[in-house]
């Protein structure tokens, strides 16, 4: 009997460790993947997201931030800063429009990254609380409205600006909810005007964290009971997710 106790306790402690192991492959990728970068200049308030980008058009960096107390679900203030000058050069509040999200991406084309804050708030012609992508370039050091359009083809959970198809232009890349609660990648191309829709993936049952690290844009994907780490690639002139892990 006592040897029958030994031999149980050691078969609990084998599978427990079997599933430690499964945990911690689980969560290696996501672990340094998903691990923040330290922001170049020291701020006293606390950001919730930013982004650096060339948005003044001179080829040097910008930091631009959302400030806000971190106990609050969205921010505050749009906050941006010269890295070369080391300082502040621009802020506004923005907590009426419920800011949530900082993205920077040269949409058109024209070598000057533009501006986008994610906002939770109505619409003129869509009377109901939802995320929506206000975009905006910089001109003369401020922000001027270059797209506020009401929301994008379907509820959307995340997006972020990515080239995915190398012509030096970038796209809107979103995770967006089908009527069945299933999630694809979308992607839209600026037309001049608004944006239009270009290719989708095809639908997992959850697609989570889109995070643009080292010039490839990766996701988390969960389809029943397996979860993984997928990288969004053009081949073939279709959207595709790439399992990495």
């Amino acid at each position: 009997m006592k040897y029958s106790k030994v031999l149980i306790r050691i078969i609990l402690i084998f599978l427990m460790s079997l599933l430690f192991l499964f945990f911690v492959k689980e969560q290696r990728n996501s672990t340094l993947l998903w691990k923040d970068q330290h922001i170049p200049i020291k701020i006293k308030e606390n950001v919730k997201e930013y982004a650096l980008g060339n948005i003044n058009g001179d080829n040097k960096d910008y930091l631009v931030v959302l400030t806000g107390a971190r106990w609050k679900k969205f921010g505050k203030e749009v906050v941006i800063f010269s890295l070369e000058e080391m300082e502040e050069i621009y802020r506004r509040d923005f907590s009426e429009f419920k800011p949530w999200k900082i993205a920077i991406g040269d949409i058109d084309g024209d070598g000057k990254d533009e501006i986008s804050i994610g906002v939770y708030k109505k619409s003129p012609l869509h009377q109901v609380m939802a995320k929506r992508p206000f975009i905006y370039s910089f001109e003369d050091r401020k922000l001027e409205p270059k797209w506020r359009g009401s929301r994008l083809s379907r509820p959307f959970i995340d997006y972020t600006f990515f080239d995915i198809d190398g012509d030096g232009i970038d796209e809107i890349l979103s995770i967006e909810i089908l009527e069945n609660d299933r999630k694809v990648i979308n992607t839209y191309k600026w037309k001049g005007f608004g944006f239009e829709g270009y290719l989708e993936t095809k639908d997992h049952e959850d697609i989570t964290r889109l995070i643009v690290k080292e010039n490839k844009v990766y996701i988390d994907i969960k389809e029943g009971k397996e979860k993984y780490l997928g990288m969004i690639k053009l081949q073939n002139n279709n959207l595709i997710i790439e399992r990495v892990d």
